[in-house]
């Protein structure tokens, strides 16, 4: 799932831009789930607890109270990693927009044709870097997105590759948890066993025998890879 916020001081922009991304995502068969805020500063106030939540975030350069490059700004300096795409109705301000590293700098129109490519073209780049951050399956002819941050664990059955979220839900499909390995070898997951694949970020505890994530979930680790999962544990630690 792609998460997205979306962050303007006008209700006709907001149901307007939120509206375009229900119907783009559809039209590719993407998840995405978006939230509203008003204005920058329940933005960063949201981000205190949440500061890696978000894949993309829209904000409306002028506003009331602090404006859009003031709260991008504040978001660069605890988040290098979110896409950050303003929208405005001026373009006075669009070389203050490269400070904050922003991904693209959109004129506000309610006929805009660039939004869509805009987007794709954000989502496309969201595994660019050392880290994947997302990663897509096929259900038949749906492609269904993730971002690698709500996934607990991957495990095998049978023939089947179950995806557990951090919302408690379960999603199956057709893949080899081998594969996935190698499709994830530059990210923070490890095999603690032949039928399971562990998100480090939501490792609570380590033993010998069994890994316990941070929602409870006890997840079985193989004795021969005992070892390396606790050097792997370690070193993602110490980051």
């Amino acid at each position: 799932m792609i998460t997205i916020a979306l962050c303007d001081d006008e209700t006709k922009y907001l149901d307007f831009y939120e509206s375009k991304l229900t119907e783009i995502s559809s039209k590719h068969h993407l998840l995405i789930d978006v939230i509203r805020f008003k204005n920058g500063e329940s933005l960063l106030f949201y981000l205190e607890d949440h500061p890696n939540k978000f894949d993309i975030i829209y904000l409306d350069v002028i506003t009331g109270g602090m404006t859009g490059i003031d709260t991008a700004l504040a978001i660069r300096k605890f988040n290098q990693q979110s896409k950050i795409i303003f929208l405005t109705s001026s373009e006075s301000y669009v070389y203050q927009s490269f400070d904050a590293k922003a991904t693209n700098y959109l004129i506000k129109n309610l006929h805009d044709d660039k939004f869509e490519s805009t987007f794709l073209s954000t989502v496309k780049n969201l595994n660019d870097g050392s880290h994947q951050k997302i990663i897509t399956f096929k259900r038949q002819q749906t492609e269904i997105t993730f971002n690698l941050f709500e996934i607990t664990h991957f495990e095998s059955y049978q023939r089947m590759i179950l995806v557990h979220t951090v919302d408690h839900k379960t999603h199956e499909f057709y893949y080899k948890l081998g594969d996935l390995k190698d499709q994830l070898s530059e990210s923070d997951f490890v095999m603690t066993h032949r039928s399971f694949l562990v998100n480090l970020q939501f490792i609570k505890k380590i033993s010998k025998q069994s890994i316990l994530l941070k929602n409870q979930v006890e997840i079985p680790v193989s004795r021969n890879l005992s070892q390396m999962v606790t050097q792997t544990y370690m070193n993602y630690l110490n980051q």
